[in-house]
């Protein structure tokens, strides 16, 4: 990690959810692909109905907020739903959606997540907040 990076994710402040949010852990998947919306749009194992009932998405990277997105709709994740994925991923799913309202952003991009919401060792990427 760059000494910018350190200093970043320590001097950020603790976000304060104030929507309800899913949160989705994008590590690895932010490495592979070309940007954030990318990284955290699908295919992620989730309930559906939670996640529709959610009024924003967090893009999370090792504990930083790094992207906020509103999403339309969610949709299973298959190849007609989203090309660029070549299989059928039973049990996994996706949004489309948009970058959230600037206010909506402010809020919480380049927030840590509270201590309480970072568990060492969880598997799962996906929390609800």
């Amino acid at each position: 990690m760059h000494a910018n990076q350190i200093i970043e994710r320590y001097e950020a402040k603790e976000a304060v959810f104030e929507h309800r949010a899913i949160l989705i852990n994008v590590n690895r998947s932010a490495t592979e692909k070309d940007n954030i919306y990318e990284a955290v749009r699908y295919a992620w194992k989730l309930d559906p109905k939670k996640a529709a009932k959610s009024e924003i998405v967090l893009a999370v990277l090792q504990g930083l907020i790094i992207g906020v997105f509103v999403a339309d709709k969610w949709l299973a994740a298959t190849p007609e739903n989203f090309p660029g994925t070549s299989t059928e991923r039973p049990g996994r799913w996706g949004f489309d959606g948009h970058e959230a309202p600037e206010g909506i952003v402010k809020l919480y991009l380049r927030r840590r997540l509270p201590d309480s919401m970072r568990k060492r060792g969880a598997a799962n990427p996906v929390k609800y907040a």
